[in-house]
């Protein structure tokens, strides 16, 4: 790996993280939390969090709020080894609430939405996207404002470009300038019907690779050359299934790296990288936080 491998683009966030035993029934009632915590978030500062993981060198632009929580975040993730470039916005620092089941289901509540990025800060964001897109192997964009605008510099400058869909339904308007940037689309089957079928059709409408994650059923995957490969979920004790997901995606992508790229996950090197990210995931899901990278740096500065 070099200085810098991956430039992740998108949101960190401060998570309230409610866990329960299963997500409440759509009428009114009462349920009992197992626990309630307040942590650092955001798809893409797990990513960055899980990369830096996993040997990557990750450089993570991203919008932070102007005030003390922004501050800390940023201050968490460099304390692990992230590059931060932050992106300055004039509102408070995104804020969401995050209702998980024991089966790792979630409810994503924004509290806080991340405010707009000025224009002389997003001039900043664009030079600094193009820098880092000159010396990155690859580039994940996740689904955000400042992702978006940066997508004219992405699609022009990234050598391969890789996009978490999330819950894609294989239709929604929002989605579509993400998926159509990508090389490599990763997403997760809550609202796919035939999640194999619409892999295989990104593939062969010229998408390098294409991966679902299917919860406790684990992930399938259509490498380049309309191969199919398929691993079971670990079983594991979840301590937090928060951010098992970006763990996932940085465990496929830093194998791909490894290897030569996505479009070297053929065969048996397809299967593998599907290992990678269910690996990491149990990083993930094993830690009281989104990555174990944010308690040992807590543990080295205490």
């Amino acid at each position: 790996m070099t200085d810098l491998d991956v430039l992740v683009v998108g949101p960190t966030s401060e998570n309230q993280i409610v866990l329960l035993d299963e997500l409440p029934r759509r009428e009114p009632h009462t349920v009992f939390a197992r626990s309630s915590t307040t942590a650092l978030g955001g798809t893409s500062a797990g990513k960055a969090l899980h990369l830096v993981d996993r040997g990557v060198g990750t450089m993570l632009l991203t919008t932070q709020g102007d005030d003390a929580t922004g501050e800390a975040l940023v201050d968490a993730l460099r304390g692990c080894g992230v590059d931060v470039r932050a992106v300055r916005t004039d509102g408070p620092t995104e804020r969401h609430l995050n209702l998980m089941s024991a089966r790792g289901e979630r409810v994503s509540i924004y509290l806080q939405a991340a405010a707009e990025i000025e224009a002389e800060e997003l001039r900043r964001a664009r030079a600094t996207a193009r820098e880092a897109l000159g010396r990155a192997r690859a580039v994940f964009l996740d689904l955000a404002d400042l992702s978006r605008r940066l997508i004219p510099e992405v699609t022009a400058l990234a050598h391969e470009v890789w996009v978490d869909l999330h819950d894609y339904d294989g239709v929604d308007a929002f989605h579509r300038p993400f998926l159509e940037a990508a090389d490599v689309v990763l997403m997760n089957g809550d609202r796919m019907s035939a999640p194999s079928t619409y892999l295989r059709g990104l593939v062969a409408d010229g998408k390098t690779l294409a991966v679902c994650t299917l919860g406790a059923r684990g992930a399938i995957a259509v490498g380049p050359d309309g191969s199919f490969a398929r691993v079971e979920a670990p079983q594991v004790d979840v301590v937090d299934p928060n951010g098992a997901g970006d763990a996932f995606a940085a465990g496929v992508m830093s194998h791909a790296l490894r290897v030569g790229g996505a479009a070297s996950l053929t065969g048996d090197a397809l299967w593998e990288a599907l290992e990678a990210g269910s690996a990491q995931a149990v990083r993930a899901i094993t830690s009281s936080q989104l990555s174990p990278l944010l308690a040992q740096s807590a543990r080295a500065s205490g």
